[in-house]
This record gives C-alpha cells, sequence and structure tokens, in this order.
C-alpha cells in the first residue's frame, strides 16, 4: 500500500510494532505531507491511525497545518 510522502512507510512500520498497550493510547506518527524537510509529528491513538488507512482511498497522515480545509 503506498501512501503520500516519504514517511508512509514508516508510519506504517510503527503501527505494526505499536502492538502493546490498548488501542486508544496515542502515539506519533509522521506527516505524511509531499514536503520533504516537514518532521511533524501527528498525534493518534491506534483507532484513529487504522481508520485513515481503512478508508477509501486511504487518507494520509497530514499535520492540521497541512490538512485540506
Amino acid at each position: 500500500m503506498e501512501h503520500q510522502g516519504p514517511y508512509g512507510e514508516v508510519n506504517d512500520s510503527i503501527r505494526r510494532l505499536a502492538t502493546t498497550g490498548p488501542a486508544t493510547q496515542i502515539w506519533e506518527f509522521f506527516c505524511e505531507c509531499p514536503d520533504m524537510t516537514c518532521r511533524t509529528l501527528v498525534k493518534l491513538t491506534l483507532l484513529e491511525f487504522d481508520e485513515r488507512r481503512a478508508a477509501e482511498p486511504p487518507m494520509p497522515i497530514l499535520a492540521a497545518h497541512h490538512a485540506p480545509v
């Protein structure tokens, strides 16, 4: 599965490794905007992350200042 920005695969790896704790625990993921210099972290629960990936089409993980209006 391909995601926007350079951090899509990184975020998917974080999710695969995030197996301990409740699904409502907050984790930090990287913003998946196309800006290669962006290092913004996005706080999401695993449930929120999974919902974005399960959407059709999958929704990228974006920082508030990169999210579409």
